[in-house]
């Protein structure tokens, strides 16, 4: 809830020495999720933040103190330590545009509220900023790291069966009769304008890198009911609870395939899922393709060198859908 807090807490994982192999043999371009703040943050406020904490400016703003002394960032804008969204040109191969869903966002709210078409997620100055940059991108590719998952993650149609596990990765309100409106999936009028204006513009070279629900996903986002327009990938966690740690399930269970089945089944936007293993995606971009691997690791308690690769997908320059690579 402090700065101290939040220097203790950056302090604590920068000690974990895998963390710091990371940081020695890569380049970090870190976007942001509600956690660097507190659970379900928002424009003025979060879930988890009750007013007996004091002012949620004060809090948010030493969060974002304590995450640019501790991470490797170059501010968009010299001026304001709070923004988060910039764009990173990879050659004229890729432009990478990155987001932030959690800072600048109405609150998260069912329905029917949830449908206000005046709502946000990206609020007004970043979301113009999207469009024209996406506009005015020469890339060959452009590539979204989006926080959040954009892609449907609920029907009406879905049957009772399906919903509890849905509802335990956080892709179904937690009544299980609903979107989880925490994600994209609460801020359908803006998500819609996004899509439309990659579909009217005849956008055909974006894809879509999120995170957050803790499992992989592979999705085809679709406008209104037509043809894909682009292609997501949703990397798992690394650590953090899915499907299997939350039911106390093996991995793999005969239970979690059936829902993954049957999902699919409902779900037009999803094209592959594993709701059970920790892991990690390596995007691999080339003027033909874009491809993902999504390699999971068998154990996350203690340290370990087996991983395997569970799945590989291809988006071809100009295709807009993810097709699996044998």
């Amino acid at each position: 809830m402090t700065l101290d807090d939040y220097r203790t807490r950056y302090n604590q994982y920068h000690r974990d020495h895998d963390v710091q192999l990371l940081h020695l043999s890569h380049a970090i371009i870190p976007t942001l999720d509600d956690h660097e703040f507190a659970d379900g943050a928002w424009r003025d406020g979060a879930t988890e933040h009750k007013p007996e904490y004091g002012p949620w400016s004060e809090r948010k703003a030493n969060a974002f103190r304590a995450r640019e002394e501790w991470l490797p960032i170059r501010r968009p804008d010299p001026n304001n330590p709070e923004r988060v969204f910039r764009s990173v040109p990879l050659g004229d191969l890729a432009d990478l545009f990155l987001i932030d869903t959690r800072t600048r966002r109405d609150e998260p709210v069912p329905e029917p509220a949830m449908s206000d078409p005046n709502r946000t997620a990206l609020g007004p100055e970043q979301k113009q900023w999207l469009l024209d940059s996406i506009d005015s991108s020469n890339a060959r590719w452009r590539l979204l790291a989006n926080p959040s998952v954009m892609g449907r993650t609920w029907s009406p149609d879905l049957p009772e069966d399906v919903k509890p596990g849905l509802v335990k990765v956080k892709l179904l309100a937690a009544d299980g009769k609903g979107p989880d409106y925490d994600q994209w999936d609460g801020y359908p009028a803006e998500r819609e304008a996004v899509l439309d204006h990659i579909a009217d513009n005849g956008i055909d070279n974006l894809v879509v890198l999120s995170g957050d629900v803790h499992v992989s996903l592979v999705l085809d986002l679709h406008h209104n009911e037509d043809a894909p327009v682009a292609a997501e990938f949703v990397t798992p966690s690394l650590t953090s609870q899915n499907l299997d740690d939350k039911m106390k399930w093996p991995r793999h269970s005969p239970e979690m395939e059936a829902i993954v089945t049957r999902a699919e089944e409902f779900l037009k936007d999803w094209r592959w899922a594993d709701l059970d293993s920790h892991g990690y995606v390596v995007i691999d971009v080339t003027p033909e393709r874009v491809t993902a691997e999504y390699w999971h690791v068998d154990e996350v308690l203690e340290p370990t060198p087996k991983e395997q690769l569970a799945s590989t997908w291809a988006v071809e320059h100009g295709s807009r859908r993810a097709t699996r690579v044998s």
